[in-house]
């Protein structure tokens, strides 16, 4: 009798962590498009940006402090936080360049197709304040990391027990959510820093290497490239 109450414990924890795992995944998601999709106009200025970048720092402190330790009853490891090694960071800096050789080749597909990449973009990011675009690449470097690939691969990956099914959700999550202000052309570019994210966490299962990578290719796009008008 002991045995079976400790086994339906057992299953009632497990059915309440998964349902909780559901509600996170669509609270990230769900927050996201609401926040940059339905929220924003399609030529936001630095306040609505602002606002939009404030509340996506909100949801996230609320699912690092309460909803994953609290709800979930997980530490932060279990979202690919745990120590930092000096590996994450030679392995971050190799794949970003193996992502600009990738790059190269999307960029001639593109243009041979008529549409343009990341790099049309650079006008637009220019009208912004170097407040906004500072607090963009932290965004990008942390928040989306954390969202898209530790949170959501993760709990994807517990919920399906496919890794290669929580990869390719994350994948396009990720890339989708930047279409209404980017584009065709350059969001279809992000899908290739998309895949290559995805491929990262999955192979190391630690969410480091990827902020290497993103904070690379942030730190380029929002504060070097706009001071040196690339």
């Amino acid at each position: 009798m002991k045995n079976n109450n400790v086994s339906n414990a057992s299953k009632f924890s497990s059915a309440t962590k998964k349902k909780a795992y559901a509600i996170g995944i669509i609270i990230v998601l769900a927050s996201e498009f609401i926040l940059r999709d339905i929220l924003l106009p399609e030529k936001p200025s630095d306040i609505y940006i602002g606002m939009a970048i404030a509340g996506e720092w909100l949801i996230l402190l609320i699912l690092l402090v309460f909803w994953i330790p609290k709800v979930e009853g997980n530490d932060l490891g279990s979202i690919g936080f745990g120590n930092f090694k000096w590996r994450h960071l030679w392995i971050g800096v190799l794949t970003y360049f193996i992502l600009l050789i990738a790059w190269i080749g999307s960029y001639f597909a593109l243009t041979a197709v008529g549409f343009e990449g990341l790099r049309s973009l650079q006008p637009m990011i220019r009208e912004h304040s170097f407040p906004i675009l500072f607090s963009l690449f932290l965004t990008g470097t942390f928040l989306e990391e954390i969202f898209y690939r530790g949170y959501l691969i993760e709990r994807l990956t517990s919920l399906t027990g496919k890794r290669w099914l929580a990869g390719t959700i994350s994948w396009t999550a990720f890339t989708s959510v930047h279409l209404k202000f980017f584009g065709l052309g350059p969001t279809l570019d992000v899908g290739v820093l998309s895949a290559g994210l995805a491929i990262l966490y999955l192979k190391e299962r630690s969410i480091w290497p990827c902020i290497v990578v993103h904070g690379i290719n942030g730190a380029f796009s929002f504060l070097i490239a706009p001071l040196f008008m690339l």
